[in-house]
């Protein structure tokens, strides 16, 4: 059934701009994903960035990777599962022969995604963003979380029953995430280090705040890629490869993990690929896109 997907792949930052046509887009903190049909979804004749393409059944095996967690940096994170039945919930898919048609890849994939997590993606350490930062701020009672993306509205609910401040640039997104979790907020450009816990969830350069962090703050810092030279030696500060390192003992045991999975991937995209072919009704004539 799915020998007419076409997938296309960005990390690049650019691809928040980026449109593909009658495609349907899926966008997390770290990637975008772009997913069409070839019976009505020409190929984009000009990319503005970089994308990769996955075709037919390469396409659902990287999403079902994506969805699984193991192209996460986090193995086998369960937020991204989340995002995912989330964009695709029937009410938000187009109402037409394509939205059905995405309504099925998304039964599928969570069929399969969930045999893969169960037999080789249990007891490997903490999968979830919010679980990473609740095990270093168990002690906290006063937290700041800088950022309003989707990393931050991740982290969210798991500080419950604390006294969170919310700080970032979008006032937009700030007073959305108040309503949203009963938080207080202030504008980045306002902000000034106290005695909070400091969690970063967004790609934000914190360099002239470095002198007025309190001695033993402790910073959970979220980020793949530190934009200051040198963090303060009195600060807790805890960097996300220390918190990778923590939760696995070396990154040959995540190898390991993955490599055990692909036969399984092998066997699940090779049994729908056999699947007797279905075609939504009306599109072995369609000629035009059902829009």
């Amino acid at each position: 059934m799915w020998s007419t997907l076409r997938i296309y792949h960005s990390t690049q930052k650019e691809r928040e701009t980026m449109e593909i046509p009658g495609s349907y887009s899926w966008m997390t903190c770290m990637r975008t994903i772009w997913i069409a049909d070839t019976r009505i979804h020409h190929e984009p004749s000009k990319h503005s960035i970089p994308l990769e393409s996955y075709s037919g059944y390469e396409g659902y095996r990287f999403l079902l990777e994506v969805i699984s967690g193991l192209h996460s940096r986090l193995l086998g994170e369960t937020e991204v599962l989340a995002q995912f039945r989330e964009k695709f919930k029937n009410p938000v898919l187009p109402s037409s022969a394509f939205g059905e048609y995405l309504a099925k890849l998304r039964d599928s994939l969570i069929q399969d995604s969930r045999s893969i997590r169960s037999r080789y993606l249990q007891n490997i350490g903490e999968q979830s963003y919010g679980g990473l930062a609740n095990k270093y701020l168990k002690d906290s009672t006063h937290i700041t979380l800088l950022g309003t993306g989707q990393l931050a509205e991740k982290i969210l609910p798991w500080l419950k029953n604390r006294e969170v401040t919310l700080v970032g640039r979008n006032e937009t997104r700030l007073s959305k995430l108040a309503d949203d979790f009963t938080v207080r907020i202030q504008l980045l450009s306002d902000w000034k280090p106290d005695d909070s816990a400091i969690v970063i969830a967004a790609p934000m350069e914190l360099s002239s705040h470095l002198q007025n962090f309190i001695p033993k703050t402790i910073v959970v810092d979220f980020r793949e890629i530190v934009l200051e030279k040198k963090w303060p030696d009195e600060v807790s500060y805890i960097s996300f490869a220390a918190m990778l390192d923590s939760l696995r003992e070396t990154e040959e045991k995540a190898i390991q993990i993955r490599e055990r999975v692909q036969p399984a991937l092998d066997e699940l995209v090779e049994e729908r690929e056999l699947e007797a072919q279905q075609f939504i009704f009306g599109w072995e004539d369609l000629t035009c896109p059902a829009f």
